[in-house]
């Protein structure tokens, strides 16, 4: 199906149903990783749209959080931010993951192996 039939809100409710889906992260490093593969999944199956992230801001397409979109939170040094366009991503130590938008509304969010959430790290 061309990716113009497929709107975004569509491929995102995919993307946090397939994340629900999934076991807890453990750690930082395989809750980014799960993020990652599991958005790339969602666009490369649902649209036509090519992967480059170079083209991130006209090309339509949905990407994972980039090492360079990081924020520093100080006063949680245990949870690392990444602004992704309207949102944020945010990862905690413990695996924990929440996606919220930019104005504060959490959107989506799955505590780490643990059980706990990105904010009781």
């Amino acid at each position: 199906m061309p990716s113009e039939q497929i709107p975004k809100a569509i491929r995102l409710e995919e993307f946090y149903r397939r994340l629900t889906a999934t076991p807890p992260a453990s750690d930082f490093e395989s809750a980014f990783k799960l993020i990652e593969s599991t958005l790339n999944e969602v666009e490369d199956e649902l649209t036509e749209i090519p992967f480059d992230p170079s083209q991130w801001q006209v090309d339509g397409r949905l990407y994972p959080p980039q090492a360079d979109a990081e924020t520093a939170l100080p006063d949680w040094p245990s949870v690392r931010r990444f602004r992704v366009r309207r949102h944020h991503t945010n990862i905690a130590a413990n695996g924990a993951i929440e996606i919220a938008t930019v104005t504060g509304s959490i959107e989506w969010s799955k505590p780490g192996n643990d059980g706990k959430g990105v904010w009781e790290t």
